[in-house]
């Protein structure tokens, strides 16, 4: 007999009860039920996995078992400095936690994985990559797993599909495992749902969706006018908003100026992007929650995972490309509940960032087309063609640069245009074709060659990830209640006004129904 949700939340987290959404997850995942829970940002996911580690461990008081074999919760999880968060805040409440990753020693990654067989470990921390390998796949078979949970589940949907295919084969795992599985995310709309659900096959499932209102939140989205700086506003901000504050901007090198400007202006300031040591990063995050530094200036790499109760500004330079991701990043904001600011800087021509990262990720059909066409020509007898990166790059119509190549031939290897027979070059040129010997793109590819690609999935890739586009430039255009239109893009019925929005605060005078119709809400 397991020992009783509440109990344990009690006596190792020191809640006096579940937050709303919780416990009906616990619950479910405990009787074996497969579970998909979507709680909002500061709603208390990892709750959700942290009792029933508890619950299902070994020797845990009122479990009426013997103190041998745990049974393991495996949570997937997309982030290394996500898992170090994790593990360490599972620790806290007194769970035998570890986390495995490539940048680990051989030595310590064996360890954990004979720990994990063994019965004691009560809770593992992978990505989703590490459940496709050999010795991993040994572990899944030898040691008992009790609960497979699946954080940040949006992933899967806005991942999956090119940037991390691993995150859409998770569910290869359930043939060999009797766990439930649980999926956990803060942010998805209900296509987003069907499609998590789907992929990761639930039976069943209970699904539980609170709210994404965040009352205490303000949304705001100033215009930037013509030739006007962005800087200038970010910085009346920051002087109009005390307290802690978050700032969003697009690229590392924007990043990285606007921390140096603000810091010449005496802010304690500090900057957060990939591009940056592991240890820097992690110096940057723990002044960041330790109240050492009043802003981060961050690119989307920062935040995830991340839970400071009392950001009182989160500052966008531009919106991102979809609205999941300004939910998820402006959600940061006011985790304590206290009146809290979330403003976006927009201008005309804001999305063409996101679409050029659309064109890489899914290119233009014409292109594939163009590109299958004149690798067919180069085809030998046996149907295999063998040439270079870089004279991939100039077979395009017209020529193309070597990311652009090569994201192509990627995306017609998942069109199943072509069959790679060698690794492909990475869209980055950081590795594989065209970065050992010699110069760039000189290194030799070999592909097989499919007379009859399968364009319709790419296709509809493509026309999802502008449908989101386009909802971002809707939300920063509308006349409505941003509050309003937010939560109905999320499927989620508001109020007309919330007061509280800069369209709210300016009290616009017109009836609704003199409005025009609200892209979410009216037919």
């Amino acid at each position: 007999m397991l020992a009783d949700p509440v109990a344990l939340l009690r006596r190792h987290l020191g809640y006096p009860g579940f937050r709303p959404g919780q416990e009906e997850l616990v619950r479910s995942v405990l009787a074996g039920r497969d579970a998909l829970g979507v709680l909002p940002t500061g709603g208390g996911k990892s709750v959700c996995y942290q009792v029933p580690a508890l619950a299902l461990r070994a020797g845990e008081p009122g479990a009426g078992d013997d103190g041998v074999g745990t049974a393991l919760t495996l949570v997937v999880t997309p982030l290394i400095s996500l898992m170090e968060d994790q593990v360490g805040r599972a620790r806290q409440i007194g769970l035998r936690a570890e986390r495995l990753s490539a940048g680990q020693p051989a030595s310590e990654r064996r360890s954990i994985a004979r720990a994990a067989i063994r019965g004691s470990l009560d809770i593992l921390f992978v990505a989703p990559e590490r459940l496709e390998t050999p010795a991993f796949q040994e572990v899944l078979e030898a040691a008992c797993i009790g609960l497979v949970a699946v954080d940040e589940a949006h992933c899967i949907s806005e991942w999956g599909h090119d940037f991390r295919p691993a995150y859409r084969r998770i569910a290869v795992i359930r043939g060999r495992l009797a766990a439930p599985f649980l999926a956990l995310t803060a942010s998805a709309t209900p296509t987003v749902r069907a499609d998590i659900a789907d992929n990761l096959g639930l039976r069943d499932p209970t699904v539980v969706v609170r709210s994404f209102d965040r009352p205490n939140l303000s949304w705001i989205v100033r215009p930037v006018p013509r030739g006007a700086s962005r800087l200038a506003l970010v910085r009346s901000l920051l002087r109009a908003h005390p307290g802690t504050a978050l700032v969003y901007a697009p690229t590392r090198r924007s990043v990285d100026g606007v921390r140096d400007a603000l810091a010449r202006l005496g802010l304690v300031v500090e900057a957060y992007h990939a591009g940056l040591a592991p240890e820097e990063r992690t110096r940057v995050q723990a002044r960041f929650l330790g109240g050492a530094c009043r802003v981060v200036v961050a690119t989307n790499a920062f935040g995830m995972g991340i839970d400071k109760p009392d950001v009182r500004l989160v500052a966008h330079l531009q919106l991102p490309g979809t609205l999941e991701a300004y939910y998820q990043e402006a959600g940061r904001a006011g985790r304590d509940g206290d009146p809290s600011v979330c403003v976006a800087l927009h201008a005309r021509g804001d999305d063409a960032l996101a679409r050029g990262f659309l064109d890489r990720t899914h290119p233009p059909l014409r292109r594939l087309k163009r590109l299958h066409r004149w690798l067919g020509r180069r085809r030998d007898r046996s149907g295999r063609v063998r040439l270079t990166l870089a004279e991939v790059r100039v077979g395009l119509d017209p020529p193309g640069d070597a990311a652009e190549a090569a994201t192509l031939l990627r995306a017609l290897a998942r069109a199943r245009g072509i069959h790679p027979l060698g690794p492909l070059p990475d869209p980055e040129c950081r590795t594989g074709i065209g970065t050992g010997a010699g110069p760039p793109g000189s290194q030799g590819l070999a592909l097989g060659w499919r007379s009859a690609p399968e364009y319709a999935p790419i296709r509809r890739l493509r026309r999802r990830s502008l449908d989101k586009i386009r909802a971002v430039t809707r939300y920063a255009r509308s006349r409505h209640c941003r509050r309003r239109s937010l939560l109905a893009y999320f499927g989620e019925r508001a109020a007309a006004r919330c007061g509280s929005c800069d369209r709210c605060r300016r009290g616009l005078r017109r009836h609704d129904s003199d409005d025009p119709p609200d892209p979410w809400t009216d037919t």
